[in-house]
Formats: structure tokens, C-alpha cells, sequence
């Protein structure tokens, strides 16, 4: 997989939603001189086609359904082939970054009732309780477990919302641990990355 770090931002900054976000970003990549993610061969990445997939964002404060096809790009020096996903994608999931971090941020506000909440996003109570174990561990690795403890979970969400440089901290997230902010699972290729 290819992640591209600038979406998410552009996506807060301009107030544009997630679906015109991915199809600019993907759109405007160029693989030419870009190195492979698995054996790093630079140049030898090449369009090969795209793959369809299922993405639930937000747009103008409702959760809507998407079909996405991302690109695809091969490498003609090992064979592989990687998703070019920009960060408003979470790897293996089916919801946006922003669709995730406003549900958490909602939840930490206490204003409403989880069963309300989940209710509201059309997502299962076990979801979002999901998403808050995750975004704490996260917040864990992104912190430091000590300054992590001192900081809450809504004030670290609405900081990093707020936060002009959030592709480059989603960026590093990323590059330090082998997997994205928020994703679920990891595959073959990340567990085999030293963090």
C-alpha cells in the first residue's frame, strides 16, 4: 500500500468532503521515480489497474456510503502491487479517518448517550468502544504512555484535528510503526517492519 499524507488535511483545512478529497489526491499522484514500499526500487512503480471498496464518511454533517476505486500501482521489479490510499482511508476498514475521530470526539463529550450517538452514525455500540480502545493505544504510541496519561482523550483528539501539521503526524505515524492512525489490523508486511 501506498499512503499519500496530505487528504486528511486538505479535507479539514477546506472544509471538502472525504469522497472529492480521495479522487483529487489519487488522481493527482504521479508513481514516476517513486520507490516501491516492499523492495524500495525506485522507478519501477507503474498504473496497474484499480479495485473497488466501500467508504462510509461524512458530508455536510450526515454519514453517507461511498464506492471507491482506488488506484493501484505495480512494481515491474518484484512483482508487487500496493493501493495508493490517501489518509482519509483507514487500511482494512470501511470508515473514514474524520468519520472515526468526530464519532470519538462526540463520544468524549458526554453530550449524548453512546446508544444515541451510535444510533445517530449508524454504527454498532461495540464500534465505537472499538475505535476508543484503539485511538488509546494510538494515542499511547503517538504520546509516550507517560505524557499520554496526562493528556485527555478529547483534548488530544480536538489537538490533533486542530493541528496544522497533521500530515506529517499522521505521516510518522505511519512510517515509525509500519501501520496507519486507527487502522484495525495489521497485515504480513507490517508485522514484519521494526518499529
Amino acid at each position: 500500500m501506498v499512503r499519500l499524507f496530505t487528504a486528511f488535511c486538505k479535507t479539514l483545512l477546506e472544509n471538502v468532503c472525504d469522497l472529492t478529497s480521495f479522487s483529487e489526491i489519487t488522481g493527482e499522484y504521479n508513481c514516476y521515480g517513486k520507490s516501491c514500499p516492499k523492495c524500495g526500487a525506485a522507478g519501477k512503480l507503474a498504473d496497474h489497474g484499480k479495485y473497488t471498496r466501500g467508504l462510509t464518511h461524512r458530508e455536510r454533517s450526515k454519514h453517507v456510503d461511498s464506492i471507491l476505486n482506488p488506484r493501484r500501482v505495480k512494481c515491474s521489479s518484484c512483482g508487487a502491487t500496493h493501493a495508493l490510499l490517501p489518509d482519509i482511508v483507514i487500511p482494512y476498514g470501511r470508515y473514514s479517518l474524520s468519520f472515526v475521530l468526530t464519532a470519538l470526539i462526540t463520544y468524549f463529550e458526554r453530550a449524548n448517550t453512546v446508544e444515541k450517538i451510535c444510533a445517530q452514525l449508524g454504527i454498532a455500540i461495540s464500534t465505537i468502544y472499538e475505535w476508543k480502545k484503539r485511538m488509546l493505544a494510538h494515542k499511547d504510541l503517538m504520546l509516550g504512555i507517560l505524557i499520554s496519561r496526562k493528556v485527555p482523550a478529547l483534548a488530544f483528539l480536538r489537538g490533533l484535528l486542530k493541528s496544522k501539521r497533521l500530515s506529517v503526524i499522521l505521516s510518522g505515524f505511519f512510517h515509525r510503526y509500519g501501520f496507519s492512525f486507527m487502522q484495525r489490523r495489521s497485515t504480513s508486511a507490517t508485522r514484519s517492519r521494526p518499529p
